[in-house]
């Protein structure tokens, strides 16, 4: 355990041990199931803002940062079950005189509306989760139609005699990728699938340019056309 999760546990125990101490030195007339209570209350709202400095909620390595997209929803919730525990711990204790058996019963209700709000946060953090993992889907064949431009300018370096007007039509190809929004879409897939493919055969014909001329200029057609016909797909 590093330096700072000691440090951490210490200041986390050093607050229970304070809070327990000063409900006992000031308890005045509570009784000993409402003070145990008020202590297990005050306890939990402590807790759970102390939590993120032992457990950081933000996981840097996670590039979904699935967990981002449901702190609001965690923070407004234990912000709303800490300011309402607190309240009824006033309200019942000094305001009025609750009985043992009411304040348990709210505070129970208290605490099971603070779990469905953080079920409610874990579903949010799911959602952003799979929006994540659909979005990387859909950029999968996008990335494989860049990796295959990438390895084909990197066979053109190493061939002579490619004339120019191909090089130039592989740059305008290259270049149009930047424009092609991703998409869930089959229609999509089959077109960045065929793209890639052609994109090989051509990779594999330069290597002889003359004898391969004709199949050449017929695959950067199609390549043209399907690149045409991807920048027109979108997403559902």
């Amino acid at each position: 355990m590093d330096a700072k999760k000691i440090l951490s546990w210490i200041a986390l125990l050093g607050g229970e041990a304070v809070i327990i101490a000063a409900f006992i030195l000031f308890r005045g007339g509570l009784a000993d199931n409402i003070l145990v209570l008020n202590i297990v209350v005050s306890s939990l709202v402590y807790g759970l803002f102390f939590v993120d400095v032992l457990v950081p909620w933000i996981d840097l390595g996670d590039k979904s940062q699935k967990k981002v997209g449901s702190l609001g929803l965690r923070w407004f919730f234990t912000w709303m079950y800490a300011i309402a525990a607190i309240a009824v711990m006033l309200v019942a204790n000094w305001a009025y005189e609750w009985s043992f058996t009411l304040q348990m019963i709210v505070h129970c209700v208290l605490l099971f509306l603070l779990v469905l709000g953080f079920i409610a946060s874990f579903s949010a953090s799911d959602k952003v989760q799979k929006v994540y993992q659909q979005e990387t889907q859909n950029r999968s064949g996008i990335n494989e139609m860049k990796t295959a431009m990438r390895n084909l300018k990197d066979k053109m370096s190493d061939a002579d005699g490619l004339p120019e007007s191909f090089t130039n039509r592989i740059d305008l190809l290259e270049e149009g990728l930047r424009f092609i929004s991703p998409s869930n879409k089959e229609e999509a897939y089959g077109l960045e699938n065929s793209f890639s493919k052609i994109v090989s055969d051509i990779s594999f014909a330069i290597s002889n340019y003359s004898m391969n001329e004709e199949a050449i200029e017929s695959n950067l057609k199609k390549l043209e056309q399907i690149n045409q016909n991807r920048k027109s797909v979108y997403s559902n």
